[in-house]
């Protein structure tokens, strides 16, 4: 008899924090265990003008998973910030576009920061979210 050895990447949760920008990288399974760790950090960090949800890493992710990520909308909006769910082609992209949840939540296809040019004068600009929905 054969046994599959599967290894799965722990649960992590790491934040970078600049100014105004909040990006939450996520890794592992999002699931009922480990949602409050998640929704802990999104409490803390949804005062960010831009908060960004990594969830590139994440290899699982249940129906607690999308309620955090609704909620994570939710107190953006009251908190005046905006939120932005960098979901990849795993799973995660696949759960919301199966929870017809692409089209509520703004997804992108890469992180704000990483497209950001210096212009003429040597500053740095902000680019316009490029989400998935076109």
């Amino acid at each position: 008899m054969a046994f599959c050895h599967e290894s799965y990447r722990p649960f992590e949760v790491a934040v970078r924090r600049d100014d105004e920008l909040a990006t939450i990288m996520v890794s592992g399974e999002l699931d009922l265990a480990t949602v409050p760790q998640l929704s802990a950090t999104v409490a803390e960090h949804d005062d960010a003008g831009l908060l960004v949800l990594d969830l590139t890493a994440v290899t699982f992710i249940d129906s607690t998973g999308v309620r955090v990520l609704i909620e994570a909308d939710r107190s953006c909006a009251r908190s005046g910030s905006r939120l932005a769910v960098l979901a990849g082609d795993g799973p995660v992209r696949r759960l919301l576009g199966l929870c017809r949840l692409d089209g509520r939540l703004a997804l992108v296809t890469e992180h704000p920061s990483a497209a950001a040019q210096p212009d003429a004068g040597g500053m740095t600009t902000r680019p316009m979210l490029k989400s998935l929905d076109g």
